[in-house]
């Protein structure tokens, strides 16, 4: 009788550690799901941000706003009245500073020495994040935001002026 109680020692210690690996197996997996849905929400919040810019500025064309082009040059628009193509600068440059992939260039710290972007550490932006602004016919547009994760990740508004 005393070696029963030796084997259900082992057998409890053996359900005990696979019970301990799949709750760590479950934290990780969780970990990564929620990151990936922050990633997401960030993208969407960025892609609506750049939509919200093209019906504000009707008079802009924002042409050429593409997927490996950064910010351009910044224009402060907050300490003056812009003209519609200096507003589409300026709109240009702090949306793809958001983006997170051009967020140490030039035109990006001259957006957050003027106010015009938060902090790096309170804006990280996605992982090599980018964006494009494609036009259809009749003032359709889509904003696309495009970033590196586990694979590349997309996610897009689409609207009207």
């Amino acid at each position: 009788m005393r070696g029963y109680s030796l084997v259900e020692l082992l057998v409890a210690i053996a359900v005990i550690g696979l019970g301990a690996l799949g709750a760590a197996g479950l934290q990780l997996a969780n970990a990564k799901n929620t990151r990936i849905a922050l990633e997401r929400t960030t993208a969407v919040m960025l892609a609506q941000d750049m939509a919200e810019r093209l019906r504000a500025n009707p008079s802009g064309d924002y042409l050429g706003v593409a997927e490996g082009m950064g910010p351009g040059g910044f224009v402060n628009c907050l300490a003056t009245n812009c003209a519609p193509n200096e507003l589409e600068r300026f709109d240009v440059a702090v949306w793809k500073c958001s983006l997170g992939r051009w967020a140490e260039e030039g035109a990006c710290r001259s957006a957050r020495a003027a106010g015009a972007l938060p902090s790096r550490a309170w804006q990280p932006g996605l992982p090599l994040g980018d964006g494009t602004v494609e036009w259809g016919s009749d003032g359709e547009f889509t904003v696309a935001v495009s970033w590196q994760s586990a694979g590349v990740q997309h996610a897009s508004v689409g609207g009207r002026r």
